[in-house]
């Protein structure tokens, strides 16, 4: 029953994203309010094998361009249309150049607002916290985004968005080896998302997040076949006079039904706590966080203990290079942000990563693709250390224009030495890019 619902949903969400796309070029009730977001990228991964002898380099050039309309008709009701486009070419040793282009919604929905609920209806992003389970991957060429429905309440120091969705068929674009160079790197489709994230602010910049997701995948799925899996979890922040803090745990229960048809348990949680002083100076800010979440030594193979990411962003937090997820995992970052002149921004990274599980799997920034696979010989629990700087520019005789910079270094520790056969090279990664909005 609940599998025919969700595909009647995502029947009528498709629906409705036409309608609303035919509705929109028709209407002149209202007055649009329109704007375009162009962003040219370059970027070059070195080394991303720890071994320098062999030719692993990744260059790429990426072309978006994101085209969003909105009008408020009246009595309630809202319309947002975000059409993208997406140009990449990618150059690597092994496949040679290649292009890969896409043109689709990004977001189109209706919005209906009365009192204190809203209702938004048709294809949206989710973006909860920080980002760490649920997000829009703004930062991606092709961000993520869900076609379905969402309740929102907002009464003075509460607020409430219930969901129920499944992710847009956008594929997200991955080079390939083979004809066509070009493929979708998760099939969306036989997917759902059900859940709530309320929010209840006890002062103007402090207060508590809690949610619950359930992520569920029927036996079609070409990925994670019979996953249905409980995420729930608290988050507490707050500011005052210069400080800032903030802490999160979350866990996991559900079930897994693996290829040869046995059911295994999902039992995972993964903690966090971070805290800065930003200084009158140059409005500078230091700061200092812990990541957690205890691993998976595959010792038990009917119990799966490794956390599991819904739709997050976790390249923002463990380091620009994806190494890591918020699984097996040990973060202690030390961060530096400050702003000598009002248009540049200065940021630096430093990242001590280590698994919390020698034998367990190294996960990346993904959650589920090992950057090496655990075998219960393993002993070194040392990764490495990441370094990030990062450069933000805003010109201000030029209004809507950022500019960025970003180096990134990765010095191997002893773990990789061991499951690298002994060879644990330096990798090195760095972006620019320019964006304009208007």
């Amino acid at each position: 029953m609940i599998e025919q619902m969700s595909n009647r949903l995502k029947k009528m969400t498709n629906l409705i994203i036409v309608a609303m796309v035919f509705w929109s070029a028709m209407a002149n009730a209202a007055e649009w309010q329109l704007n375009t977001d162009i962003r040219e990228r370059y970027q070059t991964f070195n080394n991303f094998n720890f071994n320098r002898d062999i030719d692993s380099n990744h260059q790429e050039f990426d072309s978006r361009l994101y085209l969003r309309a909105k009008a408020d008709w009246g009595n309630g009701l809202k319309v947002f249309l975000q059409p993208q486009a997406v140009l990449i070419r990618n150059h690597t040793a092994l496949n040679g150049t290649q292009t890969l282009s896409q043109v689709d919604l990004l977001q189109a929905y209706l919005q209906y607002d009365v009192g204190h609920f809203a209702v938004r209806l048709g294809r949206q992003q989710l973006v909860y916290g920080d980002q760490r389970l649920l997000g829009h991957l703004g930062w991606k060429d092709v961000a993520r985004t869900f076609d379905g429905i969402k309740g929102m309440y907002t009464s003075g120091a509460v607020n409430i968005d219930v969901f129920a969705v499944h992710p847009a068929d956008i594929e997200a674009m991955t080079p390939t080896s083979v004809n066509p160079h070009g493929q979708s790197l998760v099939t969306w489709e036989d997917r759902r998302l059900i859940g709530a994230y309320g929010t209840y602010t006890i002062a103007p910049k402090g207060g508590v997040d809690a949610y619950f997701i359930n992520w569920h995948h029927n036996q079609h799925a070409v990925v994670g076949q019979g996953r249905n899996m409980h995420t729930f979890g608290a988050r507490l922040f707050g500011q005052w006079q210069g400080i800032d803090a903030v802490a999160e745990a979350v866990f996991q229960s559900g079930a897994w039904l693996n290829t040869a048809g046995t059911h295994i348990a999902q039992r995972a949680s993964a903690y966090m706590i971070r805290a800065g002083y930003t200084f009158p100076v140059w409005n500078t800010r230091l700061g200092v966080e812990y990541d957690y979440s205890p691993g998976d030594d595959k010792s038990n193979p009917s119990v799966h203990k490794n956390f599991v990411f819904p739709f997050h962003t976790n390249h923002m937090h463990y380091g620009e290079m994806d190494f890591f997820s918020w699984a097996n995992m040990q973060d202690v970052r030390l961060s530096l942000k400050t702003s000598p002149m009002k248009a540049l921004m200065f940021m630096a990274d430093i990242h001590w990563l280590s698994l919390t599980e020698a034998r367990g799997d190294w996960l990346n920034v993904v959650g589920t693709k090992p950057v090496f696979a655990g075998a219960p010989y393993y002993k070194e629990s040392r990764a490495g250390t990441e370094f990030d700087l990062k450069l933000v520019y805003r010109p201000e005789t030029v209004q809507g224009l950022k500019l960025v910079a970003l180096y990134g270094l990765f010095n191997p520790g002893a773990a990789v030495a061991e499951r690298n056969g002994g060879i644990a090279d330096s990798v090195r990664f760095g972006y620019v890019f320019g964006q304009y909005a208007f």
